[in-house]
C-alpha cells in the first residue's frame, strides 16, 4: 500500500517543485517583460557587436555582457546583464 502512494505522490511532488523552482509567476512575468535580443538591438542599434548572440550595454557601453539562468542551472530562460553596471538588458532561451 505504501509503495502505491509513493508512485502516485512522487510525480505530483516533482511537478510542484518544478513549477515553483522554474516557472513561478513573478519570476516568469519579470523575465517576459525583458526585451529579446532583436528587440533590444532595435531600441539600441549602437549596441550591436560582431557577436550575433550578444550586445553591448546601452547604459555604460561595456561589452562585458554575461548571462545567467533565471532560477537555477537547469532553467532554459536566461537573463543577460552588464557585468560592469549590473543592469539587466535582455532575455533569451537556451538553445539546447
Amino acid at each position: 500500500m505504501n509503495m502505491e502512494w509513493l508512485t502516485i505522490l512522487a510525480p505530483i511532488i516533482a511537478a510542484a517543485i518544478y513549477y515553483f523552482a522554474f516557472y513561478n509567476k513573478p519570476n516568469d512575468d519579470h523575465w517576459r517583460k525583458l526585451p529579446t535580443l532583436p528587440e533590444y538591438l532595435a531600441a539600441h542599434p549602437e549596441c550591436r557587436t560582431t557577436d550575433d548572440e550578444n550586445a553591448r550595454c546601452y547604459h555604460c557601453q561595456s561589452d562585458k555582457v554575461i548571462f545567467q539562468p533565471l532560477s537555477c542551472h537547469e532553467d532554459p530562460r536566461y537573463k543577460h546583464f552588464c557585468f560592469s553596471c549590473k543592469r539587466t538588458l535582455f532575455r533569451s532561451n537556451s538553445i539546447l
